[in-house]
């Protein structure tokens, strides 16, 4: 088939279209993301699509520049004060992600070093970490690295929700279990009171929020543009020791913690953090025609290793050494350390799954997602969108 600029376009956009369907017609239990990242490997070793179809679509250009949008938007999403909460959480999560590296070493031996490499920041990242590693792969001739790190990214969720669902529902029982004996102790007893002398905060208005009306679409997209500038100014000024993906992240952290930009500027005000979510993943997924027959068992082969390897390191640093002792569990320390692999929002569909399934009441329900939804949304902020992008640039350096 011959395809057009449209065409190819709508050819692209099809795939997505699917992944999202099946994504919301199965509640998130298979993966859109999985869907998209198999629709498409599937499409080009069948040749029903061309290798350089981003290419006649437009989107390849175009894709470029979304990664550091996003980079921009995750920064705006940190709050510096929910990290400084939940430091234990963050310290968990940290742990996790060396347990991870930890067995993606010791896999060079059995996979090889570029792919251990590789698929290190496949499992402990998200799209911006994997984007990096597969430029990386790529601009290093690489291919079928590349290629592994967008199959990993594509079935990581698979691997990572089970523990990480498994570990919150033990939580969550105990944490329900201790608001029930609580209210039996004192029928007057109430959840809400108790957590009631823990909130706080300024009640000093910010920059953002005396002129809100002027953050319009156009606006906020202008203002992303400066911070990528700036970001693109300040690395070259850097010579390279903290590349333009580190500054884009950290002046987003910087402007939403002086209170010039509100949180998560492109998705709540821009309405375009999907936009740049959709071209980012458009530069990985070339990666995918480069895949043959011929590969797949070695791909396969070295994921199933990998993956195993970061579990059994996993489960090794906390249940096997005080390391568990941070988050207060075993079970709560496996489930933070899981969530590198899952994400936002799915860190956040799994803790509201948890607590509809185990609380019976909304209080019953409010605690367990103050407990479970906090740790795993705060751990895979803290994973996949700070730290991922620094170990990215480190890791991306070493092939």
């Amino acid at each position: 088939m011959q395809f057009t600029t449209y065409s190819a376009l709508f050819a692209v956009l099809l795939i997505f279209f699917l992944g999202d369907l099946i994504g919301a017609l199965t509640r998130a239990k298979i993966s859109s993301m999985f869907v998209i990242m198999m629709g498409f490997l599937v499409v080009f070793m069948a040749g029903i699509y061309p290798a350089d179809i981003m290419d006649i679509s437009g989107l390849s250009s175009l894709s470029r520049v979304g990664q550091y949008f996003l980079l921009f938007n995750m920064g705006t999403s940190v709050d510096l004060n929910s990290l400084k909460r939940e430091w234990r959480t963050v310290a968990s999560a940290t742990i996790g992600m060396g347990a991870a590296i930890l067995g993606c070493v010791v896999a060079i031996p059995i996979v090889g070093f570029e792919f251990a490499i590789a698929a290190a920041l496949a499992v402990n990242g998200g799209i911006v970490a994997a984007t990096t590693m597969v430029d990386a792969c790529t601009a290093a001739g690489l291919a079928t690295a590349a290629a592994l790190v967008t199959f990993v990214y594509a079935v990581q969720k698979f691997v990572g929700t089970l523990p990480a669902s498994n570990c919150g529902l033990t939580v969550a029982n105990q944490v329900v279990a201790d608001v029930r004996a609580k209210h039996q102790a004192d029928p007057n007893y109430s959840w809400y009171n108790e957590i009631a002398e823990a909130s706080g905060g300024s009640s000093k208005s910010l920059f953002w929020e005396k002129y809100k009306r002027y953050y319009t679409t156009f606006i906020c997209l202008a203002i992303a543009s400066a911070g990528i500038l700036l970001s693109q100014i300040l690395a070259n000024l850097s010579q390279g020791w903290v590349n333009m993906s580190i500054w884009c992240m950290v002046l987003g952290i910087a402007c939403r913690a002086v209170g010039l930009i509100p949180a998560n500027l492109l998705r709540d005000y821009a309405k375009a953090n999907g936009f740049f979510s959709f071209l980012s993943l458009c530069t990985i997924i070339p990666s995918l025609a480069r895949i043959d027959m011929s590969q797949l068992p070695v791909i396969g082969f070295s994921s199933l290793v990998i993956f195993v390897l970061v579990i059994v390191f996993t489960l090794i640093i906390f249940c096997l050494t005080p390391a568990w002792k941070i988050a207060g569990s075993k079970q709560l320390s496996i489930g933070i350390a899981m969530c590198q692999m899952i994400g936002y929002p799915g860190t956040e569909l799994i803790a509201n799954e948890i607590s509809n399934a185990v609380g019976q009441t909304q209080e019953e329900r409010d605690a367990v997602y103050n407990k479970i939804g906090t740790a795993y949304v705060v751990s895979g902020f803290t994973s996949v969108t700070i730290l991922s992008v620094f170990i990215a640039s480190f890791l991306a350096k070493l092939l």
